[in-house]
């Protein structure tokens, strides 16, 4: 069925229809609204510090009985945003998480804390678990790798006792591009998955392409599509895909 849809750039007319198609909710990377709170256990302080970089484990997932309720960071829990709860990962923080048996990998913003279950390092988002194809089985066992903090805004640098621009930014590990949007189906530490997912996608979409990642020697490789200005401009054409059943979210670029 799917080889006879029209091409990508042919659907750019059927904007208007946007909202009337079904399909996945697309999603922004790390989230705009925020995301849902568990409520700390009595005695539980946030760490100070991180002990390690990449952590292997059982990963879980939270969606609908949290969703629109305070995390940790005082953000809205959204269960489409990519989003994570960890207990020792700093808030406002990015991470690669890996679903080991599979190879599927998706980018996070750290928000809440949790899982207070025994044997468990992360929740993820729905959204999150969705693209980890883990929704089902409900737990995964997990790679997490930091990536960094979230960027300080330029326009927020006087607050770092007068540090110029460029020290500020000397000080962040990890810096997610400033502007711009792309659509991305699917991340993989695998090329050869990458590779079978781009087949099965291009005849919709002629421009979805691999981009690659390579964070502490571990490469991500990524189904995208697309360069857009604006938000409104990327979630009307990510709509527009989704309504033909394949799952993609909005990230920065």
């Amino acid at each position: 069925m799917k080889s006879k849809l029209k091409p990508v750039f042919l659907l750019f007319s059927v904007f208007i229809t946007a909202s009337a198609l079904s399909g996945c909710i697309p999603y922004i990377i790390g989230g705009g609204s925020g995301q849902g709170s568990y409520g700390r256990p009595p005695g539980y302080y946030p760490p100070k510090q991180i002990s390690r970089n990449v952590e292997v484990g059982v990963a879980s997932w939270y969606g609908p009985g949290f969703q629109g309720r305070e995390t940790a960071s005082g953000q809205i829990y959204n269960m489409y945003d990519l989003t994570a709860a960890s207990l020792t990962l700093p808030l406002d923080s990015y991470a690669y998480v890996t679903n080991l048996q599979n190879h599927r990998s998706v980018e996070v913003c750290v928000n809440d804390r949790g899982p207070y279950a025994d044997g468990r390092i992360m929740d993820l988002s729905y959204a999150a678990a969705k693209a980890l194809n883990m929704v089902g089985p409900g737990t995964a066992l997990v790679r997490v790798q930091y990536l960094g903090p979230k960027p300080v805004p330029l326009s927020e640098c006087r607050r770092y006792g007068g540090k110029s621009r460029l020290n500020v930014y000397r000080s962040v590990k990890y810096i997610p591009p400033a502007s711009g949007y792309t659509l991305q189906f699917a991340a993989y530490t695998i090329k050869a998955k990458a590779l079978n997912k781009i087949k099965g996608i291009k005849k919709l979409v002629p421009g979805v392409h691999l981009a690659t990642k390579n964070v502490k020697g571990i490469f991500y490789y990524k189904v995208v599509f697309g360069k857009f200005k604006n938000l409104k401009a990327a979630y009307n054409f990510a709509k527009i895909i989704a309504g033909y059943g394949y799952n993609v979210y909005i990230t920065q670029n």
